[in-house]
């Protein structure tokens, strides 16, 4: 029986994805070729894979998109061999954080800064130089270098980066942010991003509460000056995301859409 199984591998994606923790692998076991998803992250992933296929029999359409939780393997795939010689190609795309999260409209988040103390808003919702797309409902608060920063929700952490000490205004930047992301209760993400170099104070795996130091603002990767980068999302598919429109306490009450040139006092 002459066998050719091609997996032909794109990762694309999520800026905090690394080439060999999310696997879509494909294995013939006797009559069938049975496809397995492995996810060697600590956060789920939601994964848009595409195959073609000579002499073989699926029942499920492509393409497909699945999520694999954390530390998963299993099956999301199986093909009846029709035929000798059958061939299969591949290809699939990965995310972080799962297309099934489900944002709890009602949570308030705390501004991530200290309490008692204001930030300018440098760039809120649909701001027109990044705040937009992906980034629809990310809001950059003007911070120096190395001012604290909190979580503005509790969660787990699930992914750090903080050995950079590069920015710039160019896509070509955006590579070296450093960055915290949090995982939260209802699967959704929060990232903290352009922070300073070794200004992460959190380990991947840690529980922090809502108000806990998690690290110290920089200025690294895609910014045109030292601020705070924060943005809720969940995944969409393989390379895109949702963000969220939160609401912020702060010290005259609710903001529901922090306006750009603006300050805010956190309470």
């Amino acid at each position: 029986m002459r066998v050719v199984l091609f997996l032909l591998f794109l990762l694309l994606g999520s800026l905090f994805a690394s080439d060999d923790t999310v696997l879509v692998k494909a294995k013939k076991v006797g009559e069938y070729v049975i496809v397995d998803g492995v996810n060697k992250n600590p956060f789920s992933v939601t994964v848009s894979y595409n195959a073609s296929y000579q002499n073989l029999k699926s029942d499920k359409k492509m393409p497909m998109l699945f999520v694999l939780n954390p530390l998963m393997k299993r099956e999301v795939l199986r093909l009846h061999i029709e035929k000798k010689g059958f061939v299969l190609k591949a290809n699939y795309t990965w995310t972080i954080g799962s297309k099934d999260a489900k944002h709890d409209n009602n949570y308030i988040y705390r501004l991530p800064y200290k309490l008692g103390t204001k930030r300018r808003v440098a760039q809120g919702f649909n701001g027109k130089f990044t705040h937009y797309g992906m980034s629809q409902y990310a809001v950059d608060f003007e911070m120096p270098v190395g001012t604290e920063v909190y979580a503005a929700r509790e969660g787990r952490v699930v992914k750090t980066k903080d050995d950079s000490n590069i920015g710039g205004v160019t896509r070509s930047f955006e590579k070296y942010a450093n960055y915290i992301i949090i995982e939260h209760n209802d699967g959704t993400l929060a990232s903290y991003v352009h922070l300073k170099q070794y200004g992460v104070v959190v380990e991947e795996g840690d529980q922090v509460d809502r108000g806990q130091l998690i690290g110290y603002s920089g200025i690294t990767g895609l910014t045109k000056g030292p601020h705070l980068h924060f943005i809720v999302y969940r995944a969409v598919n393989g390379t895109t995301r949702d963000s969220f429109p939160i609401k912020f306490m702060s010290a005259r009450g609710i903001v529901t859409e922090p306006v750009t040139g603006k300050w805010y006092v956190a309470k």
